[in-house]
């Protein structure tokens, strides 16, 4: 049997790689940002889709916002939703989660196992009523053959992160990524109706394949998105041209000034101006940053590198307007 055995133990040998490979830890998965929306606003725009993200890490995808229209920028950049592992939401305003509903019933459809989705106060009610819209949804999608697929709201399951998170607080983390979070200043203006509390918005940074994203979600002038962003490589980060919110408010008839000027005001503190990106960018010593969420589009304002260069007064690094469907 000896003429057997030698041709196995060499199979063997030769299949088998070698010690060293074997004791080499394997390297770390190829992880990109990519833009898959830049709009900011409630209203629909022709340019760009409405603000959502996603971190790609291997096959793996992780959704951050998902406005009007995630869905088929997902197609258009090539990712597939049954790979989406879990979603994050930086608050609730419509253009960062008016998408939420298709990607928790196409997860339904064609994923695996529970979809987590994370978000400030709200984030329960809102997949909770997600959940029950779609009961209509469910009840048309009945099989013809095999059996039943189990019920919507045991393939989501939804995290009100905690309030006032003045520190980074991890949050999440599997074999590929750990995101953090903390709490930004977006609704800094008081209401003018009773409110039992204000709404709370939150900011994100990923570790994945050796670097790091931080996501800013919407916010004013914040400390705490400072803090996050502390040495992060790439900072992904909203912008607002001031100058040209108050052009085009001046273009609305019967518009009071009053209201005009609170609107302007409300743009300023709840949202970053490029000047604040600058100041935000060298504090924190970031890598690179990366323009999105613009109000207006760029489309729609004259010299929108304006933007860019009211950053590099304060900050060294390179800057990117983002266009729809980028990879960072």
């Amino acid at each position: 049997m000896k003429h057997l055995i030698l041709p196995f133990a060499l199979l063997g040998a030769l299949l088998s790689p070698p010690v060293s490979a074997q004791d080499k830890p394997a390297a770390p998965l190829d992880a990109h940002w990519v833009t898959l929306g830049t709009s900011g606003g409630p209203s629909v725009q022709i340019e760009r889709a409405q603000i959502s993200n996603a971190l790609v890490v291997g096959d793996a995808i992780y959704v951050f916002d998902a406005g009007n229209d995630v869905q088929r920028q997902m197609a258009k950049a090539g990712l597939a939703e049954r790979n989406v592992k879990a979603v994050f939401l930086s608050h609730h305003h419509l253009d960062h989660n008016a998408d939420l509903g298709p990607i928790i019933v196409t997860h339904w459809l064609f994923g695996r196992g529970v979809l987590p989705v994370y978000g400030p106060d709200g984030t329960k009610t809102l997949v909770q009523g997600l959940v029950a819209a779609n009961a209509p949804t469910v009840l048309a999608s009945f099989p013809t053959i095999g059996p039943a697929k189990p019920a919507l709201g045991d393939t989501v399951s939804a995290t009100d992160l905690a309030r006032d998170m003045t520190d980074p607080v991890p949050i999440y983390q599997d074999e590929r990524i750990k995101v953090t979070a903390i709490t930004v200043n977006h609704y800094e203006l008081p209401p003018s109706v009773p409110m039992a509390a204000l709404p709370q918005a939150v900011a994100y940074r990923v570790e994945a394949g050796g670097k790091s994203w931080v996501f800013s979600g919407d916010t004013g002038p914040s400390a705490g998105l400072e803090k996050l962003a502390k040495g992060a490589d790439t900072l992904i980060v909203e912008v607002v041209d001031l100058d040209a919110i108050g052009q085009t408010l001046s273009r609305v008839p019967g518009m009071p000034d009053a209201v005009r000027q609170n609107l302007v005001t409300g743009m300023a503190v709840n949202h970053l101006p490029a000047i604040e990106i600058g100041k935000l960018a060298k504090r924190a010593g970031v890598g690179r940053v990366v323009l999105t969420h613009f109000v207006p589009s760029p489309e729609a304002i004259d010299n929108p590198m304006r933007i860019v260069e009211a950053i590099h007064r304060n900050y060294n690094g390179p800057v990117t307007m983002a266009s729809d469907l980028e990879r960072f």
